[in-house]
């Protein structure tokens, strides 16, 4: 046993090796906890950009069937006037 600066004896503690053997698996329990919620954090981040991605196009596709059937409308409404009776 050595002597510590104190003047008492320091006892470094030692493990059994089913101490040891524990403590490895908690910390391999824990890390792949820790992996399963970032993957779990990254999929539903990947599925909301997906949605949003889906959402915005179908929007943008939107907008220019009615930009197109504006444009339609008024070339029709045009014709339609250079007709003269």
């Amino acid at each position: 046993m050595a002597i510590s600066s104190t003047g008492r004896f320091s006892f470094v503690k030692s493990y059994s090796a089913w101490q040891a053997n524990e403590a490895w698996r908690e910390r391999r329990r824990d890390m792949v906890q820790g992996y399963l919620n970032q993957t779990a954090t990254t999929q539903s981040a990947l599925a909301s950009i997906w949605s949003a991605q889906i959402e915005g196009a179908a929007t943008l596709a939107a907008e220019a069937a009615v930009a197109r059937i504006k444009t339609e409308t008024q070339a029709a409404f045009k014709n339609v006037a250079d007709i003269k009776i």
